[in-house]
């Protein structure tokens, strides 16, 4: 299967991120890609108003899913709209649109591939992510990394049940992709630094803490 700008679907979820979503779309566009869905998770701001106008496809979630389940909302639409594979980047600029065709490019089917910037860890990232790598068995160099490509047989074990309560997908999604049989590679590529906003996981300790504790619970109940 070879994947194309005509069948892939650039999925980007996103809540309040008015002041990056254009120029997220614009670079994505500018590198070819123009089949963009921008999942607006009830925004507060004009994320979904700025999307538009850019020429992205707004999908309005009616309730507050999350990161991950405004992802699963994309792949259902991508699922039904047949397109054969899926991009996931992140709405607030860290992900850069020229690498998108790397991903692509080593794509396969049962597979995923993630684009990987193990430079971008910063102290408390790198303890976390020695740690998850330990507990869950995973040797992914950049273990949170949001910037993926799915295959159409992939996505549709995503927007299964089993899949629904990864409330941090990072870890989540590559743990059941490895206990369905599915591979998992990885690409070198460069990121940004968020412009705006914080990271809605290590903004401060308390958040740490949680995601940490989330996806202690996650490993243990998708490995045992």
């Amino acid at each position: 299967m070879k994947y194309t700008p005509q069948n892939t679907l650039i999925i980007i979820p996103a809540k309040d991120e008015a002041k990056s979503i254009g120029t997220v779309i614009k670079e994505v566009k500018r590198n070819g890609w123009h089949n963009i869905l921008v999942v607006n998770d009830q925004s507060l701001d004009e994320t979904a108003a700025v999307a538009q106008k850019n020429g992205a496809v707004v999908m309005d979630l009616p309730i507050h899913l999350g990161a991950w389940g405004a992802i699963q909302a994309g792949m259902r639409y991508a699922l039904e709209k047949k397109y054969d594979a899926a991009i996931t980047l992140d709405a607030d600029g860290q992900h850069k649109g020229r690498y998108i065709s790397k991903l692509v490019d080593k794509l396969e089917e049962n597979q995923i591939v993630t684009g990987s910037d193990p430079e971008r860890v910063g102290a408390h990232k790198s303890i976390i992510w020695r740690l998850l790598r330990l507990v869950s068995g995973i040797s992914a160099s950049d273990i949170t990394s949001g910037f993926r490509a799915y295959p159409a047989d992939v996505m549709k074990l995503l927007v299964s049940y089993e899949a629904s309560i990864l409330d941090y997908q990072c870890v989540g999604v590559l743990l059941l992709c490895k206990k369905n049989g599915f591979v998992s590679k990885e690409v070198s590529v460069k990121m940004n630094s968020r412009k705006y906003g914080n990271s809605r996981i290590f903004k401060n300790n308390f958040y740490v803490l949680r995601y940490l504790f989330s996806t202690l619970l996650l490993i243990g109940a998708k490995r045992w």
